[in-house]
């Protein structure tokens, strides 16, 4: 067996309603989080100065108050080809059939702008920064220039370069015609003066399947760092 196991940190980084909880439970199963439900109070309603939506559409709904923690996954690479197993399932895991194992830790902050902070704290010391990004939305897509400024910020303190994937959510919704699309993401990052590679990634959460090649491309790099 490969021990100790060499520990790699992944930050999520998004803004409310990007769908990134919804994707690490889609990858990675049930996760511990922070939630808390929203409500429209029939007794503050009076002092409101916008239409609220209805009481019943926010009975199931939740916000993260704080930060999302997958606290380790291993993935395993074997002729380039990635596995991801819960860390408690390791005494399952044939070690000896496998190329490489490595530990990684998930954390997703809260995309409020409330917890920026919070965004700051899971940042540091990060080995791979995934953003996400509400393709239905402008103001979300947006936002991916603020984050790729925090991460060449702690590239800066680090002195160190961290890999970055940018994931344009919400592509199911493209029949509506309402789905931007990555051409308008990449269209307002390219004209900043952000000067790195990167690329995008048209994605759903309701197809696990279309973040397999991103993710195995991205976690076999890091498998050659590792054991570099």
């Amino acid at each position: 067996m490969l021990e100790p196991l060499v520990m790699k940190k992944v930050t999520i980084l998004g803004t409310t309603g990007s769908g990134k909880t919804t994707f690490l439970e889609a990858l990675f199963g049930n996760i511990e989080k922070n939630d808390v439900a929203r409500r429209v109070f029939k007794e503050v309603q009076s002092n409101l100065d916008f239409t609220p939506l209805k009481y019943n559409n926010f009975t199931s709904s939740t916000t993260t108050i704080s930060l999302n923690v997958v606290n380790s996954v291993i993935v395993l690479t074997r002729f380039n080809k990635v596995l991801i197993k819960k860390f408690e399932d390791r005494e399952t895991i044939d070690f000896e059939s496998i190329d490489s194992a490595f530990q990684v830790v998930l954390s997703d902050p809260a995309g409020q702008e409330r917890f920026n902070f919070m965004q700051e704290i899971a940042l540091k010391g990060s080995d791979l920064v995934i953003i996400m990004a509400d393709g239905t939305n402008i103001s979300s897509m947006e936002k991916i220039l603020h984050y790729l400024e925090m991460v060449q910020m702690e590239e800066y303190r680090k002195n160190r370069q961290i890999p970055v994937l940018v994931f344009i959510n919400k592509s199911d919704l493209r029949d509506r015609g309402i789905y931007l699309g990555k051409d308008v993401a990449e269209r307002i990052v390219f004209s900043s003066i952000i000067d790195r590679e990167i690329v995008f990634y048209e994605t759903s959460n309701l197809d696990a399947r279309c973040y397999e090649l991103p993710l195995t491309i991205i976690f076999n790099y890091l498998a050659m760092q590792a054991y570099s």
